[in-house]
């Protein structure tokens, strides 16, 4: 069993990052760093930044309709400091600004609830003060909690004709009066994925630790994405783990908001001559066609995405809907990592439905100890949605999902 005393964080600061380089000094102070803040976590939290569990669900596998010898693997986030993944990016934040304070003003984030929420513990953890922007429908029992920290919450409405999430865009306001971005945009905050990477870390040391003497594998990630910061820190993260092969990558985001799935079409139709069809299988079909594109390849996709993203990313033009609330992400910021993960290992993105949303958590709920949120869940319901397209999966596959929040008073209870 891993020695939890340590946090993550130390335990992989050698393959973040936040530890490349370093002399003995500095590796010395941020050791320092990171047992300091860690300490003052525990302290708010009653624990810190230890290892989240990793392990088979074979009960869920059976109910999802997967066929004896494929295996489920869940990485559980819910019991996380502040109930979700998000602590993580947030944490490898004020590590660096602990080392290095990149201005004098109060912090800022933006978020619909769990990145606010672990943004005001960790602010609170350093003693420095936070400005939180949400959206007008943020949950009150979350605001709530953030505001019991210190932090100072604002609501913001969304303006008729202006495109973009309006928190988001009033904390980039705020970052342009003197604020610095505390935030789970790695566009805006770049340690923020640093920090998420430690996730991927922690599942294949439970996977080592499984499949000794011979190497880890994991053939298949279904991964939920809103802004996107969970699905480049986790695919980036698997990325320096020496795996045999990389799993293949399937983002997931809800039918009513999917600016990612529309960016990977687009790409798609430009190397294939012709858009993919905007379904579950057509989307997997177009990927297989497409098959795993070399690097040189992808590195040259890569360059032209990063040249003109304004024809691939767009801010989703309608009000974001969904079950899950916690990926209403206008857009996905952190894109172009996860749609080269998609490229690199033949993934498709998946658009599950309402229904299936609804199912992955209820499932969760019936048939794991997990009590996993509707966002939490909703890379089970990618995984649903790929099953019941009738889609080829190999027998012996090893799945992941990540149960990434813990459910909330002000969410709709699983049914």
């Amino acid at each position: 069993m891993a020695d939890t005393a340590i946090s993550t964080f130390e335990r992989h600061l050698d393959r973040l990052d936040l530890g490349r380089g370093l002399s003995a000094r500095e590796h010395e102070q941020v050791v320092a760093a990171i047992r300091r803040l860690n300490t003052a976590v525990s302290a708010l939290e009653g624990h810190g930044f230890a290892p989240t569990p990793f392990e088979r669900e074979t009960a869920l596998a059976t109910a999802v309709g997967l066929p004896a010898g494929m295996e489920l693997w869940v990485k559980d986030e819910t019991g996380n400091v502040s109930g979700s993944h998000k602590g993580r990016h947030l944490f490898g934040v004020a590590v660096c600004e602990a080392l290095a304070p990149s201005g004098v003003g109060p912090w800022a984030i933006a978020s619909c609830g769990n990145a606010a929420l672990a943004a005001s513990i960790v602010a609170a953890a350093a003693e420095h003060p936070l400005e939180v922007f949400v959206p007008t429908w943020a949950d009150d029992a979350v605001v709530g909690e953030i505001e019991s920290t210190g932090a100072r919450v604002t609501r913001v409405e969304r303006e008729v004709g202006r495109l973009g999430d309006p928190a988001y865009l009033a904390m980039v306001e705020a970052i342009a009066g003197g604020a610095t971005a505390f935030s789970c945009q790695g566009t805006d905050t770049p340690s923020t994925i640093d920090g998420g990477r430690t996730l991927a870390f922690e599942m294949i040391d439970a996977l080592t630790a499984h499949d000794h003497p011979t190497p880890p594998h994991l053939d298949r990630l279904f991964v939920q994405v809103g802004g996107g910061a969970l699905a480049s820190a986790v695919v980036t993260g698997l990325a320096r783990c020496d795996l045999p092969k990389m799993p293949t990558v399937h983002a997931v985001q809800p039918l009513g908001n999917h600016p990612l799935v529309r960016a990977w079409d687009t790409v798609l139709s430009e190397l294939l001559d012709a858009p993919p069809e905007s379904t579950v299988e057509g989307r997997l079909a177009a990927a297989a066609a497409l098959g795993r594109l070399a690097d040189d390849a992808r590195r040259v996709i890569v360059r032209r995405l990063r040249s003109d993203p304004a024809r691939y990313m767009r801010p989703w033009a309608d009000e974001p809907e969904s079950y899950a609330t916690g990926i209403l992400d206008d857009v996905t910021y952190d894109w172009i990592p996860i749609i080269e993960a998609m490229l690199a290992t033949g993934g498709a993105p998946v658009v599950p439905s309402e229904d299936q949303l609804r199912r992955a958590h209820a499932l969760a709920h019936d048939h794991t100890s997990i009590p996993a949120c509707p966002t939490g869940a909703a890379g089970l319901g990618g995984l649903i949605a790929v099953v019941e397209a009738g889609s080829a999966l190999e027998r012996h596959e090893r799945l992941a999902v990540i149960f990434s929040g813990h459910q909330r008073a002000g969410d709709p209870l699983p049914s």
